[in-house]
């Protein structure tokens, strides 16, 4: 091999080590496809690895290393892995290169081919010529990292040289602290104490790693290893955990360290003890139950702090547990588990029967830990030790309640330890679980706590929610109470649901229903679904008739039934009974709130499940639409019918649209096909449809005409545009000229004085605008039909007419501006210029907001096209053209118009849009502020507030205009309702938290005297935000 190539190395190294990586990776190349001999790229070294100047030495076998790691595993044969690893242990001893020679051996390391008698050599080579304390860390991680690989991959080799290695390892780790090194130790220790005969080296391998506890090391910000404290603690507690010979070095040492005053000292002892209890084995640990016991035990019978309680508890589980091993429902008579459990059950029960003991709980937590352990300990507690408990209750029938409270809460603590033990229903539990221990006294148990609950007064809430817990616990055992006991649980809670006027008592129960319907849904179904409705209003039963009228507001009943619509089987049915009640409802027409409520809680449970994800509404689709579409249209043929009252009323037809809506775009695009037909046939094309019950479809179909001129048809228009704004784009529009619908509906939506219509036809031709038009169509559609509005919007006609084609023409212009076609600033031109009319221009401002303001239709959630820029293309237009229109006005009306459409504006634009062109309209902004109008004042202050942080030297400037102004809306409560007065004590509340404190310093005086008189607004939120913010200002320095 050319010495050239290396002399380039050698100078590179200093230069440009990627160049000398480069090479290296050549010369690497160059040996794989054999081009050079192994041999001779060592002989070309030859001098350089000998020289006398250290430098050259380091960079030589840095070049050694480079190309050893860089080669592929199989290249080298036994014989070159040998000849390697002796020469490059023999320069060990060259203590200013061992980070290179240790790299090349680490690269030998992970060869296929190494030898047996070259890891020897390469092991006992680091043992003996290594002082790690000579060393930096990156120099020792190499070395640690060799050994990592050798007992990771050549185990067997070096369990050959057992005590050599024992010995060289713990004496090259001794007083090694930085921690990344420290994981590689860690992991290394556990390894050779795992598989290594550590007989005779136990107690140094256990002080080895032991010398480390605790982990007190905190990394730094910078660490670039991203070693954490509890990396550290992890893996030495697995080494400290990793052999049952430890124990008698490991209990007493760890129970030392119990005593520390440091509560992380305490945690991690604890779990330490925990990892050597679950792994020493049973055989091991009952040598030392007694010793761990007597010293865990005060933390809990004394209450320790934070989480330690709760993990002295875990450890005594886990102790039952592992000493529990072949003893399945008994403990064998004077066996360690035995002498356990009689010696914590003497000791534990005396405080668990004086109920007056401050401590008699925590003794009881102590003794459902150790029963939680096996079936062996949780039968034997329960035995010795609930019968005292129900003795003491029932003798004393005189104690307080407090007392009682006492017993109930150690009673629960042994049900949910049983419940741990033997499983919860719907939890996993094991085929092998023998009869629940407690089941010898769950008739007292149920007795108890349904006397408990029962025969408290209702003023004793905390109690009765502790009767509460207790029920629903016993309840959700598994394998535990019968389907009549059950019942029972679920009549409790629902008289509590139903009757109880104490807020809290009835949530705790609502949600305890919840859980047993969970594992039980028959008990919803078969019990409380019955009981809650039966206390709905019964249309058929006249209020004279009743001897009661309903405990609860059915707006709670039905709120609480949504609630336990859990499963879809739950809701399937309840939404058959509310249909039902509906219809009863209906059929009366007279009570329009109720019909309304009603199917708000459908709407509110399909709203839950669309949020969580967890439920295929494909079937509440195909049954629910096509009966509440059926409803609505039977209503609306038979006008002079009571049912006519209600599923015709603009309140019930809003919410019928809006569940219409959810499950059209909730299913999919095959699904939405022939529901997309259906309803056309209702609709357009006036056919029999099966959206409608059968009897009434050929009537429907004849008298019924929703989209024609002059029909008279409250409510149906919505229902059709909710449905249409559900189908999803890849959706086949069914009637095929979508343009000459979308023309023929505008004459029809001019027409329509009702407003909800009105808006509903709107609606839908800017939804078939935006989803259905094709390009071309949609051209046609601007200059014929569009082109049509802007003239009736200029012309002659009356201000009303003028007014619902302007408003019409907004919603076509809209969809455009949705989709991103430039010739929907045709119609913003148009809507801007009209500002300037003084007769028009307060329709023409409002108008500004609609063109781009959020609807719950028109939304990407129905699909409808959306430009990722759109909202800020128009805001970019409009503005310059707005500050403009006001700066070349003349009249102050026509100013009022620019500001007002200004403000419509920006209330439906982010902050992001806003801030950067705010210095060109916000003294317009300001001067908003004088106006009258609520609605313009509320969008300009919340304007304000939302960008005060992002331009505070822009509002500095102008906070002469902003403090009195926003001040002056605070106290005038005959022009400021409630909304805008709050929204500008929110704002004064903003100013010193973005605004620098010598700015603000001026105003405070003011502000606070103004505030005092608002303290005395009548409204409470005026005077709560008042309080806050005059606390803010009183804050301030000065």
């Amino acid at each position: 091999m050319e010495r050239l190539v290396i002399d380039k190395y050698m100078v590179s190294l200093d230069t440009s080590p990627a160049e000398a990586d480069k090479i290296a990776k050549n010369i690497t190349n160059d040996i794989e496809s054999d081009k050079t001999r192994l041999i001779d790229f060592i002989e070309s070294l030859g001098r350089y690895l000998t020289d006398d100047d250290t430098g050259i030495r380091v960079k030589a076998l840095s070049c050694v290393a480079a190309v050893l790691s860089n080669l592929s595993a199989g290249k080298l044969n036994s014989r070159q892995i040998a000849m390697l690893s002796e020469f490059l242990s023999d320069r060990l001893e060259d203590e200013e290169c061992l980070n290179e020679s240790g790299s090349g051996l680490l690269a030998l390391s992970k060869m296929q081919h190494i030898s047996k008698s070259a890891i020897k050599t390469i092991t006992e080579a680091l043992f003996a010529k290594v002082d790690m304390k000579k060393h930096n860390q990156a120099t020792r991680y190499v070395v640690y990292q060799i050994i990592d690989g050798l007992v990771n991959h050549h185990i067997a080799v070096l369990k050959g040289m057992n005590d050599s290695t024992l010995n060289g390892f713990t004496r090259l780790i001794a007083g090694e602290k930085d921690p990344r090194n420290l994981l590689v130790v860690f992991s290394i220790l556990k390894v050779i104490i795992e598989n290594f005969q550590i007989e005779k080296s136990k107690e140094s391998l256990f002080d080895a790693g032991f010398c480390y506890f605790p982990i007190t090391f905190r990394p730094p910000p910078d660490d670039p290893y991203g070693v954490t404290s509890e990396d550290l603690k992890l893996k030495l507690r697995e080494c400290i955990a990793a052999s049952p010979l430890f124990a008698e070095y490991s209990f007493p040492s760890l129970i030392e360290k119990l005593t520390s005053s440091s509560i992380n000292v305490k945690r991690d002892s604890l779990l330490t003890v925990i990892a050597c209890i679950e792994n020493y084995g049973g055989v091991t640990v009952e040598k030392h139950w007694e010793e761990i016991y007597n010293s865990v035990k005060f933390e809990v019978l004394h209450e320790g702090e934070e989480d330690i309680p709760d993990l002295v508890c875990k450890l005594l589980k886990t102790l039952t547990a592992t000493i529990s091993i072949r003893m399945v429902r008994k403990a064998a008579e004077d066996s360690g588990l035995d002498k356990f459990l009689k010696t914590a059950t003497n000791e534990c029960y005396p405080q668990i029967t004086n109920l007056e003991s401050r401590q008699a709980k925590h003794a009881a937590q102590l003794l459902a830990a150790i029963a939680e352990g096996s079936f062996a300990a949780h039968d034997t507690i329960a035995e010795t030790t609930l019968p005292g408990i129900f003795r003491l209750v029932d003798l004393t029938s005189a104690a307080t309640i407090a007392q009682q409270k006492t017993a109930l809460e150690m009673l629960i603590l042994f049900i949910e330890s049983s419940g741990s033990l033997y499983g919860w229903k719907g939890g996993a539990t094991s085929e092998k679980s023998p009869e629940n221990g407690l089941l010898m006294h769950k008739d007292t148990l149920f007795e108890l706590f349904c006397r408990a609950f029962v025969s408290t007064p209702n003023e004793e809430v905390s109690f009765r929610l502790l009767a509460l817990q207790g029920l629903v616990k016993l309840s959700l055992l598994q394998e535990f109470l019968d389907a009549s006991e059950l019942g029972m649980v679920a009549q409790c809670l629902d008289d509590v649901v139903l009757t109880d006027t104490n807020e809290s008592l009835c949530t705790s129960a609502l949600s305890s229903l919840k859980e047993l319907g969970r594992v039980n849904p028959d008990i919803i179904l078969n019990t409380v679904f019955p009981a809650f409705l039966s206390q709905l209003p019964d249309p058929d039963i006249p209020a004279s008739a009743t001897s009661q009228s309903p405990r609860k507001h059915y707006r709670i009943i039905l709120s609480s039934l949504a609630d336990l619509c859990i499963n879809k089987a739950i809701y399937e049915i309840l939404t058959v009974r509310l249909l039902n009640k509906l219809a009863l409802v209906a059929r009366e027409g007279q009570d329009v709130v109720f019909a309304q409520s009603i199917l708000t809680t459908i709407l509110l449970v399909i709203q839950r499940k669309l949020t969580e994800k967890d439920w295929d509404l494909r079937f509440f689709f195909m049954n629910l639409t096509p009966k509440l579409i059926s409803m609505t249209f039977t209503a609306s043929v038979d006008r002079d019918q009571p049912q006519s009252k209600i599923m015709s009323h603009s309140s019930v037809v809003a919410v019928t649209a809006k569940i219409v809506n959810l499950l059209v775009r909730s299913v999919s695009a095959e699904d939405q096909s022939e529901f997309a037909k259906q309803i056309c046939n209702l609709y357009i094309t006036n056919e029999a449809s099966s959206l409608i019950q059968e009897s009434e479809r050929a009537r429907i179909a004849s008298a019924t005409k929703p989209l024609e001129k002059g029909f008279r048809a409250e409510g149906l228009v919505e229902i059709f545009t909710a449905a249409v704004a559900g189908l999803r784009l890849e959706t086949a529009f069914p009637y095929s000229d979508v343009l000459s619908l979308a023309s023929n509906l505008i004459p029809v939506a001019l027409d329509r004085y009702n407003i909800p219509d009105r808006l509903a036809l709107a609606r839908l031709i800017a939804l078939l605008v935006n989803k259905w038009l094709s390009k071309d169509d949609e051209q046609r559609f601007i200059d014929s039909a569009a082109e049509e509005l802007k003239t009736q919007v200029t012309g002659s006609n009356s201000m009303v007419e003028r007014a619902s084609s302007l408003e019409l023409l907004a919603w076509v212009g809209k969809s455009l501006i949705f989709k991103g076609n430039r010739r929907a600033f045709e119609t913003v031109d148009l809507v801007l210029q009209l500002l300037g009319d003084k007769s028009f221009g307060r329709c023409a401002s409002k108008t500004c907001g609609i063109l781009i303001a959020d609807d719950e239709i028109v939304d990407k959630s129905n699909f409808v096209i959306v430009r990722l820029l759109a909202k800020q293309q128009y805001f970019s237009y409009c503005i310059p053209k707005i500050v403009d229109g006001f700066n070349s006005s003349t009249d102050s009306e026509s100013k009022r118009n620019h500001l007002v459409g200004l403000s419509n504006i920006l209330q439906h634009m982010p902050g992001k849009i806003v801030i950067p062109h705010l210095s060109t309209f916000l003294p317009l902004l300001l001067q908003s502020l004088s106006l009258s109008d609520s609605h313009v004042k509320l969008a300009t202050i919340d304007t304000i507030t939302a960008t005060l942080s992002d331009a505070t030297d822009l509002m500095s400037e102008h906070l002469s205009t902003i403090v009195p102004r926003v001040l002056e809306s605070t106290v005038d409560k005959a022009s400021n309702p409630a909304t805008v007065r709050v929204a500008a004590l929110n704002c004064l509340a903003v100013l010193p938290k973005s605004l620098p404190g010598e700015v603000m310093q001026p105003y405070r005086g003011e502000i606070i005297r103004t505030l005092a008189v608002v303290l005395d607004d009548p409204r409470r939120a005026v005077r709560k935000a008042a309080v806050d913010c005059r606390q803010i200002y009183f804050a301030m320095d000065g």
